[in-house]
């Protein structure tokens, strides 16, 4: 089993597909599919389950997956050390919206404090307008969103892309309906949103605008977390729109992602810091070295 199986197997993980997997690290699908198996077989266990679509992981696929991320951090880690060649220290205090918080986040964090372990974070989750106010005033020196930033004195850099999908209950209104939906189905259905300065709502808003389509007439429930969102769907209340990268290390039991006809949501995920301020501060401006880097070598979130 080598890195390359490991981070194959992320990426299965991530996508719950063989096809876009097998595209994400670069290698044919039939390749992919038989790396996966061989390291089944190396294992002694199963990791995916092939007769659900998407694909799920078993319970020992989630178990295998908290090992490929620490053996993937690590590595990750070690490089970032031997790249950098020295060590700071300080408080970094960050400010990150729930999509990237999700994976990217944590584990950029994980890397860099293992580089450095002289640093202490303070890390604040919130919707991604709260998180450039906090940039603009200088609460957050690094910020972590859903949308690009808007003041000027703001600079934003994406560091990959996020899918947002409809999650549906399995049962109720939303069990009988064809698939894929399409928005006519849709606009008068039971929903949970979440609040507005969501940085997934804002998306989801303005595509539906963009296509001349009503919006949503049967929100049955505000919230302030894509968490929440999460749960309330599962108890089946009703549907919502939440990036892909939240439903990563869920397992599903009363809900799943369902197509929409004509709205594939893809969105950039920026990185954002104050122009000036990020420079007079040694530990942000290193992390956005790091950040810049990450992306360069391959380490983002698409």
């Amino acid at each position: 089993m080598t890195f390359e199986d490991l981070e194959l197997f992320r990426a299965v993980a991530e996508r719950l597909s063989f096809t876009d997997a097998a595209k994400a690290v670069a290698m044919s699908q039939p390749t992919a599919s038989r790396r996966i198996r061989a390291m089944e077989e190396e294992l002694g266990a199963t990791l995916i389950v092939r007769d659900s679509t998407p694909l799920s992981l078993t319970p020992f696929g989630f178990l295998f997956l908290n090992f490929a991320d620490e053996v993937l951090q690590k590595y990750r880690a070690l490089v970032l050390t031997a790249d950098q060649n020295h060590s700071i220290i300080g408080t970094l205090t960050i400010a990150t919206s729930s999509s990237p918080a999700a994976r990217l986040v944590t584990q950029w964090m994980a890397e860099f404090l293992t580089a450095h372990p002289g640093v202490h974070v303070r890390l604040t989750e919130m919707h991604s307008a709260a998180v450039e106010e906090a940039v603009l005033r200088g609460d957050a020196e690094i910020g972590f969103m859903g949308i690009a930033p808007q003041h000027p004195d703001l600079v934003g850099f994406p560091i990959g892309d996020d899918d947002i999908v409809l999650l549906v209950p399995k049962s109720g209104p939303f069990q009988q309906l064809r698939r894929p939906l399409n928005w006519a189905q849709l606009y008068d259905a039971p929903f949970i949103v979440r609040r507005p300065g969501s940085g997934t709502r804002k998306v989801v808003e303005a595509a539906v605008k963009e296509r001349g389509w009503p919006w949503l007439t049967r929100v049955v429930l505000e919230v302030d977390t894509a968490a929440a969102l999460i749960d309330a769907v599962e108890s089946g209340l009703g549907a919502g729109f939440v990036s892909r990268e939240l439903l990563f290390r869920r397992e599903l039991r009363r809900s799943a992602p369902c197509p929409v006809h004509d709205l594939v949501l893809v969105r950039p995920l920026y990185l954002a810091y104050h122009v000036d301020r990020v420079h007079q501060r040694p530990l942000a401006y290193q992390f956005l070295r790091y950040a810049q880097w990450k992306v360069e070598h391959g380490g983002s979130a698409t």
